[in-house]
């Protein structure tokens, strides 16, 4: 009773199940006395249809992963399960193009043209294109002209921390005109500082000085996409990790020219959610979605990316943010958080005797 069989299955979604036909639950509940209820059903059908459904895709949505840690997939970990999530959510299995940025920069096609060559190749075959969170100068430039690509051609596009901050570093070059329009982290002396440090952000002291955490951002129009993708609620909350921000003193120069910020923190001092209009998906986010994605409940910015990149993001907004009877496994209710039925544990009352 106390030997546990998991052998080879074709998914790691398929491993929950596995574990409950041979009643693991069942006997660390009676082994441990634990105070908890049996997982609804529901939930259990819901993740075995998820599981059935990941072993039946055929179409593929491809998406290109621009950063400077690309050799190393465990960088990218938590994105990359975001991204897992909302493209099985969309009945696709996910084909990552993983580019490092240097490789496309100016300095690479003098220096070592095939990888130059082959980096473009990746990014203009894509799908749809994400850059990620980040710190230091070193391939900032090459994300920079990832970013450009995608804005201009209409790609789909999501920037996330970093990658939201030099969306906003490219708009300013590109169609302000403002050419050394920089973030002071990479250049403390730029005339035009669209990305600057946090007031409470101490350059002296690093340790501590992160602005962390699960913070609310307030939607400031109701004709915004993320605002539909989070249910079409007021308000959303999710985790945040980052020391700079876009300067919100330039923020009516950029929406005069179509990059709106729709979503701002509670005071209304930070930029928190940016979108480009007479675009089909063109988003950056302050905060980390990704850390809040899960299987049956993927981050809504990474489920739009998805849901763009697959050419079904229109119709999904016009049906009300609503996917198709075969997708209904996926809970889209527009919560930032975790399903409850998955990690809600129900405990007895504190007056029982």
């Amino acid at each position: 009773e106390q030997v546990i069989c998991v052998h080879d299955v074709s998914s790691i979604y398929r491993v929950p199940l596995l574990l409950e036909e041979q009643g693991v639950v069942d006997y660390f509940r009676h082994r441990l006395d634990l105070p908890i209820e049996r997982q609804p059903r529901r939930m259990l059908m819901k993740w075995k249809e998820m599981a059935d459904r990941y072993d039946r895709l055929l179409e593929t949505c491809s998406i290109a992963l621009v950063g400077k840690y690309t050799k190393f997939s465990d960088s990218y970990a938590s994105v990359i399960k975001a991204l897992e999530h909302s493209a099985l959510a969309i009945n696709h299995k996910l084909d990552i193009k993983y580019i490092d940025s240097a490789d496309l920069e100016p300095d690479t096609l003098q220096e070592e043209p095939v990888r130059y060559h082959e980096a473009w190749q990746k990014l203009c075959g894509a799908d749809g294109v994400l850059v990620p969170g980040g710190f230091g100068v070193r391939g900032t430039e090459g994300k920079i002209q990832a970013i450009s690509w995608a804005r201009k051609q209409k790609k789909p596009f999501l920037g996330v921390c970093l990658g939201m901050q030099l969306a906003v570093v490219e708009f300013a070059r590109s169609v302000l005109g403002w050419q050394d329009a920089n973030s002071t982290e990479f250049d403390p002396k730029t005339s035009h500082p669209v990305v600057i440090d946090m007031p409470e952000h101490n350059p002296g002291q690093m340790g501590g000085t992160m602005r962390l955490g699960k913070r609310r951002t307030l939607f400031q129009t109701k004709n915004s996409i993320m605002r539909k993708l989070y249910g079409d609620h007021d308000f959303l909350e999710e985790r945040h990790r980052h020391r700079f921000e876009v300067n919100p003193e330039l923020k009516k120069c950029f929406e005069e020219q179509g990059l709106k910020f729709v979503g701002q923190d509670e005071e209304g001092e930070r930029m928190e959610v940016v979108e480009l209009e007479e675009h089909p998906f063109f988003v950056g986010v302050q905060y980390h979605p990704e850390f809040l994605s899960r299987p049956i409940k993927p981050s809504p910015p990474y489920f739009g990316l998805l849901l763009a990149s697959a050419g079904r993001l229109t119709h999904y907004l016009q049906k009300g943010c609503r996917l198709s009877p075969r997708d209904t496994y996926s809970d889209r209710s527009g919560s930032s958080s975790p399903d409850l039925e998955i990690t809600e544990l129900k405990f007895p009352s504190a007056n029982h005797d």
